[in-house]
């Protein structure tokens, strides 16, 4: 695919198919499955329509809990770190909702979101570095 100004390259690890898919649908583009039989036996756009649910979803729940998220980094089935867990606590219905995300996804995310990014990274950074920690009453007992 050639980059130009109105089409910018796929990020690394995404295929142009996908990466096309995939800007439509955060462009506001609905998909009629009757319309787009075809478009929807290609794994590759399907794969770009899962990811947008997925994010979209992700993007809703911390915009609507955005006090109860947790971020933390994990190691990848290889050992790596480089996957992202993203922890929402919903306290009304005292449950959790927890999401993995790879640098990619997390890289569009904070694309299509960027309070969104700014709040998880502020969250991760926090992680990695929690400060020093006050002792509160309970503890002392």
């Amino acid at each position: 695919m050639r980059e130009t100004a109105q089409t910018p390259a796929p990020p690394d690890g995404l295929h142009p198919t996908t990466w096309m898919v995939l800007r439509a649908l955060r462009s506001g583009a609905r998909l009629s499955r009757n319309r787009n039989f075809y478009l929807f036996q290609d794994p590759r756009a399907r794969r770009a329509i899962q990811l947008h649910r997925y994010l979209e979803s992700i993007i809703r729940d911390v915009r609507a809990h955005g006090q109860q998220v947790a971020v933390r980094r994990v190691a990848g089935d290889d050992g790596a770190a480089g996957e992202f867990a993203l922890r929402v606590d919903f306290p009304l219905l005292h449950g959790h909702r927890t999401c993995y995300l790879s640098r990619l996804e997390l890289a569009l995310l904070a694309e299509q979101a960027p309070e969104v990014g700014r709040l998880l990274e502020t969250r991760l950074d926090e992680e990695a570095d929690p400060g020093p920690r006050v002792r509160s009453e309970r503890d002392a007992g």
